[in-house]
């Protein structure tokens, strides 16, 4: 189970720059998961992932959708 983590950790960031310099995502339709938060700025820039904060700050403003698990600390 340690080989696997430690294959994941490496890999990540090596997919994830790939997916930036061919301008891809890492999220999906569905949203970003909770394994992918801290790589959002992979593929979104830090404005728009400031603005996806203030968006949910107005469709949510008690932060009960989702608590700490959608957007990276720095967008709230």
């Amino acid at each position: 189970m340690e080989t696997a983590k430690q294959i994941k950790s490496a890999l990540q960031p090596f997919v994830f720059d790939y997916i930036r310099e061919k301008g891809g995502s890492i999220s999906a339709e569905h949203g970003v998961g909770l394994l992918k938060t801290d790589y959002l700025g992979h593929s979104k820039s830090q404005e728009m992932i400031k603005y996806m904060g203030q968006m949910k700050k107005v469709f949510d403003p008690r932060g009960i959708l989702n608590p700490y698990k959608v957007l990276p600390d720095s967008a709230l």
